[in-house]
């Protein structure tokens, strides 16, 4: 049987190969260029916005900056500011509250929350603040109960806001002139460690510069107020070091020292003065000062403005009364005197100089009199103003 020739598939028949797997298309240099670029410029963007997100303008978080350097004005107005802009905003308007609360404007306080709480139900946060309201404005029904409630707690975050009120509280009640001390045989010694123990968690929690400050100055009057006047002293020299433009530092200082140190105090008063130039009060305690250290001429030049600018000052009329005394000037003194006795015949500083001035004249009868209504009225100056019990 003949051999059979193999049949060849025309070229058109043969079997197609097997399908390659699709490839990318090759880029150029110039596009793998352009895609690194806008990777890179993505990048740059989101850097660019977690840096503004940090860096940023940021209303809430420029405010609570300025609490911790307690600069409340600037507070205030960034707060002011934003909620012109948004007036519903919860957290503006209970930071809004507690800085004018911390800031001493209580009513603003008040007004913030009341705003609060008409747009926002009330919470814990809200009867925290409402409470530290009322301890720091000199209702001290629940002071203790919340100082025990948090002292126990140093690391709670609102822990050192209620040392604050509780110090702030306390102080404007027990101790409203630098004159007042605790009665020994009379009120709770307990208070004072309270006070202290207050002082000495506000200054372990709140390690910057101006908390500091404001902890030793407390620490100071706390300390004046338990009548340890060496530690007092010592505590606002510390605070006056680590700042010494701190007002309240300087203040209760010169006071402290007014009577061992003259001079010292009377220096004190006018750096203050140079601050607050119209400020009555310095003029007046300044001329007092330059009296004790023997300079009338400068005390009668400030004594004389305020009694220009207003003819009632008892202040002036007191202080010049005095200083009449000092150099025998009886008969211009006791007018002026008695023109301040009877513009207030009830407190201690009218009563004291027109007891010297009697007593000069040669009437014992009359200075034993003023003298002993001067020690009743200074007697229940320095009691403390007990808080109503709370209702049942």
């Amino acid at each position: 049987m003949p051999r059979r020739k193999p049949t060849t598939l025309p070229p058109s028949k043969k079997a197609a190969p097997a399908p390659k797997a699709p490839q990318p298309p090759v880029k150029s240099k110039r596009q793998r260029k352009l895609v690194f670029g806008l990777a890179l410029v993505g990048f740059l963007v989101g850097v660019a916005w977690g840096a503004w997100e940090v860096l940023g303008p940021n209303s809430l978080r420029d405010a609570r900056a300025a609490l911790d350097q307690r600069d409340f004005h600037a507070a205030d107005e960034i707060l002011t500011k934003y909620l012109s802009k948004n007036p519903d905003s919860p957290q503006a308007l209970f930071l809004a509250a507690r800085t004018a609360r911390r800031a001493g404007e209580f009513a603003r306080a008040k007004e913030h929350l009341g705003t609060y709480l008409r747009k926002n139900p009330a919470n814990e946060a809200y009867e925290l603040e409402s409470s530290l309201l009322a301890v720091q404005s000199g209702n001290l029904t629940n002071a203790d109960r919340l100082f025990e409630s948090f002292v126990g707690r140093p690391d709670a975050p609102e822990t050192p806001f209620v040392m604050e009120a509780y110090l702030e509280g306390k102080l404007k009640v027990l101790a409203p002139n630098h004159t007042a001390t605790i009665d020994t045989e009379r009120d709770d010694p307990a208070v004072v460690t309270r006070l202290h123990k207050a002082a000495d968690t506000w200054l372990a929690q709140r390690p910057g510069r101006a908390d500091q400050v404001q902890g030793l100055t407390w620490r100071g009057r706390v300390y004046a107020y338990a009548r340890d006047q060496a530690q007092s002293v010592t505590a606002l020299r510390e605070a006056l070091a680590l700042d010494p433009d701190h007002f309240d530092a300087r203040l209760y200082l010169a006071l402290g020292i007014s009577q061992v140190q003259p001079q010292e105090c009377v220096r004190h008063l006018e750096i203050l003065r140079e601050k607050k130039p119209d400020d009555r009060r310095l003029r007046y305690l300044v001329a007092t000062g330059q009296r004790t250290l023997g300079n009338f001429t400068e005390s009668r030049k400030l004594l004389d403005q305020m009694l220009a600018d207003d003819p009632n000052s008892l202040s002036a009329l007191v202080e010049l009364g005095l200083l009449n005394l000092d150099e025998s000037k009886l008969a211009n003194a006791e007018p002026m005197l008695r023109k301040a006795l009877k513009l207030a015949p009830n407190i201690p500083e009218t009563n004291s100089a027109m007891s010297r001035c009697e007593a000069l004249l040669g009437h014992p009868a009359e200075a034993a009199q003023y003298r002993k209504r001067f020690e009743e009225i200074t007697a229940e100056r320095n009691r403390p103003r007990t808080p109503p019990a709370p209702k049942p």
